[in-house]
């Protein structure tokens, strides 16, 4: 049980993303991000519900999405509001619980959201973002550990 990789997303862009563990196969990250948009976007308009997670191989991805700030249009007389929505995904080994994952995932992105202003999101602001790594090192704590190195941090 270990999370291996950890990204939030804003507008399918990644603002923050965070390797715990080296992987010799890694898919290029702006394709990765869009796959995963393409695919929450697919089970949202096809079935009406969002993703949790899905599984390929010896790993699953897990997803949450938290609606962020509201702005409202401008251009259109009735001030219609836009939602915005602030994505997060780990990927982790498949057989972990995912119940705990998502639980400190919902504690990462709250305080993630908290932290950071809309107007911080829509600049881009990545090296502000990268400060927060350390409080995701935190909150995930031994989640973040493959059993090989919990039985090392033992002796």
């Amino acid at each position: 049980m270990a999370i291996l990789e950890a990204s939030i997303l804003f507008q399918s862009d990644s603002v923050l993303e965070t390797q715990f563990y080296e992987t010799e196969d890694v898919l290029d990250r702006k394709i990765r991000n869009s796959l995963l948009q393409a695919i929450t976007d697919l089970t949202s308009e096809a079935f009406g519900e969002e993703m949790q997670s899905f599984s390929l191989g010896e790993y699953s991805i897990v997803f949450i999405s938290h609606k962020v700030g509201v702005s409202t249009d401008e251009d259109n007389s009735e001030n219609i509001a836009n939602e915005e929505r602030i994505m997060m995904y780990c990927i982790v080994n498949k057989n972990t619980d995912e119940k705990i994952i998502l639980k400190s995932m919902n504690d990462a992105l709250f305080q993630f959201t908290n932290r950071y202003s809309m107007n911080d999101l829509y600049q881009r602001k990545l090296k502000k973002f990268k400060k927060f790594e350390k409080r995701l090192e935190k909150i995930f704590g031994d989640l973040i550990l493959k059993s090989e190195d919990r039985f090392k941090s033992l002796f």
